[in-house]
């Protein structure tokens, strides 16, 4: 393959230009959703918002097989293991299906305690996130195994097919949101029900790529797998610094609103929301970049070829670095121009604009910081990833919060967040630039 021979700066963007133009899909549809939203009311969009520790709690489960398939399936066709690759792709299928059927049915059953715990005064709030979150849960059944082995096509060079099919998908979501919000006068439900036709109708085409394109280096065939539960704890011990950043990460999200909510209002947490989905589109290009360096990483860590690992890092934290910093500034100088196209109300639009220049003060040293960790993890190093993730989204901003809150109300939330963000980020090169050097020995030798 030519993950293996070509230029490593040229595979790098054709891997990861394919990735950042399919994660920006997906960013876009977030904002566009967050938009269409808005305009039922900012109780609808409060809804959305406070309602993001369940889905980022599921997303947890998701990523535990995703990433964690993905990174043993990239190992393996270094290794030269066809046959065991496409195992691991089935495999991945199968328990992520059952595990969102055990999950829709544990949340259906617990719905309103579930609700409770999430810190819901108002009550038009609550009416809508019930009605929000139960559709996305159940949803989620036919529409996020697509997600899951989705990850598994940048793992085989299929950056490009990865890009179209997120990239449909998103556009399909934009066109029902304001058809089934406004012209169905379905209201929030209309903007669930438009995000699960879409993750379904991804779901779908992945199957059907991975079963029937010849020019795939891996097919999904639904047999009996050989030493599954092997393959599987394999999968899981490469999948659990992610199940673990997003677990942090759900409490880290509870912790935010309940706090917002506690020394805020309820808007903060509406002002919250459009911060998230700011940052969230900036995170997905930084991933896409991730998800092609993770590839070429995880291939040549399999095949030994460990010259083209570190240079693949190398230009991938130079190319994170440029990419924050370019952000931090717009953000800076004029936030108004783009919280400005989000939000029409004036009262929302001015505290997220104050808001997210605390909340994403350390933004350029994240996306070194998210190269760093997951490079850790697609090489074989799952403590290591865990350990950085736990500094990032718990030992750090949980604390912080409990001390500056109390005194400076919604704008010690945000002031945690950066704090947390610049010490973790820190922390994390120190690593990485450990690793460069070895990296660079010539008598270099992987290690756990």
């Amino acid at each position: 393959m030519k993950l293996g021979t070509e230029k490593i700066s040229k595979l790098l963007w054709q891997l990861s230009i394919p990735a950042i133009l399919g994660m920006l899909s997906s960013a876009i549809f977030n904002l566009a959703d967050r938009y269409f939203v808005a305009k039922l009311s900012s109780e609808a969009l409060t809804a959305v918002g406070i309602t993001m520790p369940v889905q980022i709690l599921q997303m947890a489960f998701i990523l535990l097989l995703g990433i964690g398939t993905s990174s043993l399936i990239s190992i393996k066709l270094g290794e030269g293991k066809t046959k065991e690759a496409e195992s691991i792709l089935w495999l991945a299928l199968k328990y992520i299906v059952i595990f969102l059927v055990a999950f829709a049915l544990l949340f259906v059953l617990f719905l309103d305690p579930i609700l409770n715990m999430l810190s819901i005064k108002d009550k038009d709030v609550w009416n809508y996130a019930r009605e929000y979150i139960t559709i996305i849960i159940i949803g989620s059944i036919p529409g996020i195994p697509g997600y899951c082995l989705n990850n598994s096509l940048r793992s085989i060079g299929k950056a490009s097919v990865s890009m179209k099919v997120i990239a449909v998908t998103s556009l399909l979501n934009i066109i029902l949101d304001p058809i089934f919000i406004f012209t169905f006068k379905m209201g929030i439900a209309g903007a669930a029900l438009a995000t699960v036709i879409s993750q379904t109708t991804l779901t779908v085409y992945v199957i059907y790529a991975f079963i029937k394109r010849e020019d795939f280096a891996i097919h999904l065939n639904f047999k009996k797998v050989k030493d599954e539960f092997i393959l599987l704890k394999e999968s899981i011990r490469l999948g659990i610094p992610s199940f673990f950043v997003q677990i942090f990460a759900t409490v880290v999200n509870l912790f935010l609103n309940t706090s917002l909510v506690k020394y805020g209002s309820d808007m903060d947490v509406a002002a919250l929301t459009l911060m998230s989905g700011i940052f969230s589109f900036y995170h997905m290009v930084v991933v896409g970049l991730v998800q092609g360096n993770n590839a070429i990483c995880g291939y040549n860590w399999g095949a030994k070829l460990y010259g083209r690992v570190k240079k693949s890092l190398e230009l991938s934290l130079l190319y994170s670095f440029l990419l924050s910093f370019a952000l931090f500034i717009i953000i800076m100088l004029y936030p108004q121009a783009i919280i400005g196209r989000l939000t029409d109300n004036p009262l929302l639009a001015d505290l997220t604009c104050e808001g997210i220049r605390y909340y994403l003060l350390m933004l350029p040293l994240i996306g070194p910081q998210t190269v760093s960790a997951q490079y850790f993890q697609v090489v074989g190093k799952p403590r290591l990833r865990s350990f950085l993730a736990f500094f990032r989204y718990g030992i750090i901003i949980i604390p912080s919060i409990i001390i500056l809150a109390p005194r400076m109300g919604a704008k010690g939330v945000y002031i945690s967040n950066a704090i947390s963000d610049g010490l973790a980020s820190l922390i994390a090169l120190c690593f990485i630039i450990y690793e460069l050097i070895r990296l660079g020995k010539p008598d270099y030798e992987a290690k756990p």
